[in-house]
């Protein structure tokens, strides 16, 4: 995910930190971040619910927004 963000961001893997906001630190915009859940959506097989969008400010925001989509996916 985070290879996904950097490039949706024009960022190196490297600079993007767990904890930078995208909107705040990384100049995002809303089709940025839009773009952002599109992809992470297609690639992982995954649907991540609108009421989640406001929980993913940052990469640590997403990493847990993406674990709870896979327990409930999965049913645990």
């Amino acid at each position: 995910m985070r290879d996904i963000i950097s490039q949706e961001l024009e960022l190196e893997p490297g600079e993007l930190t767990e904890t930078g906001h995208f909107i705040d630190e990384y100049d995002a915009d809303s089709l940025s971040l839009i773009t952002i859940i599109a992809r992470i959506e297609k690639e992982l097989g995954v649907l991540v619910p609108q009421d989640e969008l406001p929980n993913m400010p940052n990469l640590t925001g997403v990493y847990q927004v993406m674990d709870k989509v896979a327990e409930e996916t999965s049913g645990v």
